[in-house]
């Protein structure tokens, strides 16, 4: 190591001496030609790197027609964001929309001299070199605003003296070619905030939940803190960092006199109030849709594309389902005992949720008119699965079938008052073990109305009914209604057997509220490009499957059900409005169902386990899916009027006896006001309430050969059961 004194030695050269003269560097001519030599090549290497960066660099042309990444946005029916898809999330805004307090504060934070300097700022540069030396650290950046969009838009953070000379030659071209407002706007349009947002609207939307137009003084300032180190200065990561940096930045403005000595204090004592993180809305709608774009418009159109995605759903009607569908099954689990004995943090902890049997459901509400989805809920919890079960997965209806039937033999004469006998009957379909349906009550009713049968989910009456009418005739106009799923050909069709998903059965249900008029499902009302020009526009397809008439004496049925039968409980509960639907339980207790709808509104609940798990005994759907659906439809139609299904002209009603079917006499007991389609209403009074009763075999017979419609050969029904 040298010493001071031989250091001093080696320096003497450069002092000067008494007389205040400095010795003559003595430099021979050899050394003189190797400098000139190493300086050439400094020189050229220079020009060298320049002159290649030149040719590396976009051309005007590249500059004029960039487009950034924009997110693709998804919009509710009401033009309410429901999300966004990006690989950037970004919305651009005009200079005229951002507060001019920001405008200064981001010029006075990042770029002082930015209206004084043509695209680099020498005067900065050797600020932030004297800066870092006297701190022996890098702690400012002698880049200018368009350095940083230049980098930002075209280059690398990579940190590299090619990259520099690039970033400066660029940011002297883009000043060249625009003004200073220009090149403003695009750089607080591309920068990033944090959080996933970049550009200042994005940033005010996911820091404030506001639009940037909204932002006040100490919102300003934070989003201008954010500006030079995002996730250092995140108000949600460092909040006391954040406002450290926040209430510096209001220092800053007021010692440049961008605002007054009284409005910074104010500012810094106003705490930092931040939009909650947004929590993914409609997961499973959303799902639906993104791959829905990507399979039609491509990966790069959706995640860049700036697509915008005008939807069906009603972000009002969606909370309501979720909120009621979580109570719902929380309740049915508690019921069933399912999370008995295991503690709140297990059922807390993701990890043990995915290990164990977990009770599902899914959820659809639809506008019966236009076939528009309003609700959608696929699942428990679309982070531990995305198995869009409203969709995706098909299962046995049940009982929530039988109208499909009863529609089908409406559609071919029968009516509402026609009796059907209640008894045991046995199909062997050619197969090694005969079959003999049963009532879930485990007994017999002898003569009943279809009514009656549909109202209490009679198992017997809708297998003979089936019987009666023929299998082809029943899938052919289920498949009309909606129903696209393939249905077997066999008698158990009646009991729903036949696998189908939640969207078109609540699809094809919309027929009934619809006065017969079979609408399609409708996700999407309209898809624009960036530029704002449609790439798509659906409307609603319509096609009448059913006369109004039969719609209407279904819809009266199911009436029924909700006032006194299946799903009695939904008036229980309280729910007022007319209401019209049906309940399905399947074999074993594995799924529960229940389609219901009023004037207007539409929404079908399946609840079960994935596994197929038997949901416990007497789990029906009456039990655990008709009221899900009842809280729903009390908070979705508060404070609307209560409506009535419209009647078409062509119905009747007539006071019948309900137990022959036939125009009621003074004296029958039990009567009730049936409605019929003109000219299928019974003609002959009762008189059987003042004869002695005839057998239940000769009424059965009696009552079906009168109808010349009706022919059919009744089995012989002797054989005793025992019932389901």
């Amino acid at each position: 190591m040298l010493s001071l004194k031989t250091m001093d030695d080696k320096w003497r050269f450069y002092r000067k001496d008494k007389n205040g003269n400095r010795p003559v560097l003595k430099i021979s001519k050899r050394n003189y030609i190797i400098l000139g030599i190493a300086v050439a090549v400094i020189i050229g290497a220079f020009i060298g790197i320049i002159i290649g960066s030149m040719k590396e660099i976009p051309s005007i042309a590249s500059l004029k027609e960039y487009k950034p990444n924009l997110s693709t946005k998804i919009y509710d029916i009401n033009n309410e964001l429901i999300t966004q898809i990006y690989v950037e999330q970004r919305t651009l805004v005009p200079l005229s929309k951002i507060p001019i307090i920001l405008l200064k504060g981001i010029v006075a934070s990042e770029d002082e001299r930015f209206y004084n300097h043509w695209g680099i700022d020498l005067h900065g540069i050797m600020r932030a070199m004297l800066i870092n030396i006297l701190h022996r650290k890098i702690v400012e950046g002698g880049s200018t605003i368009t350095q940083q969009l230049a980098r930002n838009l075209f280059l690398t953070m990579q940190q590299t003296f090619s990259r520099k000379i690039k970033e400066a030659l660029l940011a002297i071209k883009i000043e060249y070619y625009y003004t200073k407002k220009e090149i403003l706007e695009m750089y607080l349009n591309q920068i990033y905030f944090g959080s996933g947002a970049y550009g200042v609207e994005s940033a005010a939307r996911v820091y404030f939940g506001k639009h940037v137009e909204e932002l006040n003084l100490p919102e300003c300032a934070m989003l201008i803190a954010l500006a030079r180190a995002p996730n250092s200065y995140s108000p949600y990561k460092n909040p006391e960092k954040a406002l450290n940096r926040r209430n510096a930045i209001l220092n800053r403005l007021q010692s440049r006199s961008v605002i007054t000595k009284k409005e910074a204090e104010i500012a810094k004592n106003t705490p930092i109030e931040l939009h909650k993180m947004e929590i993914k809305i409609a997961p499973y709608f959303v799902e639906y849709i993104r791959q829905y774009l990507e399979n039609t418009y491509g990966s790069n159109a959706v995640y860049k594309g700036g697509l915008k995605v005008h939807t069906t759903l009603d972000l009002k009607l969606q909370d309501i389902a979720q909120q009621q569908f979580n109570l719902g099954l929380d309740e049915v689990e508690t019921k069933i005992g399912l999370n008995k004995g295991i503690s709140h943090k297990k059922l807390s902890d993701p990890l043990y949720r995915k290990k164990m049997t977990q009770l599902q459901g899914a959820f659809i509400a639809m506008d019966p008119h236009t076939g528009y989805v309003k609700a959608l809920i696929g699942g428990r919890n679309f982070r531990e699965s995305e198995f869009n079960r409203a969709i995706q997965a098909k299962r046995q209806p049940g009982s929530a079938f039988k109208p499909f039937i009863y529609t089908t033999a409406i559609n071919s004469g029968f009516t509402a008052a026609d009796i059907i006998l209640d008894a045991p009957i046995v199909f062997d379909e050619h197969s090694a073990k005969p079959w003999k349906p049963e009532n879930f009550e485990g007994k017999f009713f002898g003569p009943t109305t279809l009514r009656k049968a549909l109202t209490f989910s009679r198992n017997v009456i809708t297998v003979k009914l089936l019987d009666k009418i023929g299998l082809n005739p029943v899938i052919e106009l289920a498949h009309k209604m909606g129903i696209k799923s393939e249905l077997s050909k066999n008698m158990s069709l009646a009991l729903g057997t036949s696998v189908v998903s939640l969207l078109e059965l609540t699809s094809a249900y919309c027929t009934f509220p619809n006065q017969g008029i079979k609408i399609e499902p409708i996700f999407i009302l309209e898809v624009r490009n960036r530029d704002d020009k449609i790439l798509e526009e659906n409307k609603t397809s319509a096609e009448e499957v059913l006369k109004p008439e039969v719609a209407y004496i279904l819809t009266n049925i199911l009436q029924d059900v909700v006032d006194r039968g299946t799903s009695s409980i939904i008036r229980r509960l309280g729910f007022t409005h007319p209401a019209a639907g049906k309940t399905g339980t399947t074999d074993n207790f594995n799924d529960a169902w229940f389609v219901g709808f009023t004037p207007d509104l539409l929404a079908g609940i399946w609840v079960g386990y994935d596994d197929q798990k038997s949901l416990g005994k007497n789990m029906t759907g009456g039990t655990i899916a008709a009221p899900i659906w009842a809280r729903f439809m009390q908070k979705a139609l508060e404070n609307i009027p209560a409506k009535e299904f419209p009647k078409p002209e062509n119905i009747v009603t007539v006071q019948i006896d309900i137990t022959t079917g036939l125009i009621a006499a003074e004296k029958c007991a039990k009567t009730r006001t049936e409605v019929f389609i003109k000219g299928t209403e019974p003609t002959k009074i009762c008189d059987s309430c003042t004869k002695n009763r005839i057998s239940n075999a000769e009424l059965d017979i009696n009552i079906l050969s009168a109808k010349s419609k009706h022919k059919t050969q009744v089995k012989e029904e002797t054989e005793d059961s025992s019932g389901f």
